[in-house]
């Protein structure tokens, strides 16, 4: 598994379709497409992730999530309980993954990993 941080418009999933040589179709939105398809984009939406159960069905997935913890605390309570719980998971998926890569004006800072992609 992979993981691809990094923020809004910075070119993640470009980067990773351009890497893989995968199109639009082999991107998961949801945590049941991602069990089926290379490519699970939009990570931040799904907080709660049964990581056990994708990683089982779904062990070469690549992980997009955007960077959610940066910038201006928000107000709302919930609105912090959710950059907490997106931050914990990525944590929890960086340990596991055996790549971990951010992206930032495009261009990739490799975290974790080394050499190139397999």
């Amino acid at each position: 598994m992979m993981l691809i941080v990094g923020g809004v418009g910075q070119g993640k999933l470009d980067y990773v379709l351009s890497r893989t040589g995968l199109g639009p179709e082999d991107v998961a939105h949801s945590p049941e497409e991602a069990e089926s398809r290379p490519i699970f984009c939009g990570l931040e939406h799904w907080p709660e992730l049964d990581v056990d159960r994708l990683l089982s069905q779904n062990p070469e997935v690549i992980l997009i999530c955007r960077e959610v913890g940066c910038g201006v605390v928000p107000v709302e309570p919930e609105q912090r309980a959710w950059r907490e719980a997106v931050g914990r998971l990525c944590c929890r998926l960086a340990q596991r993954a055996e790549r971990v890569e951010r992206i930032f004006c495009g261009l990739p800072m490799v975290l974790k990993g080394a050499g190139t992609w397999s």
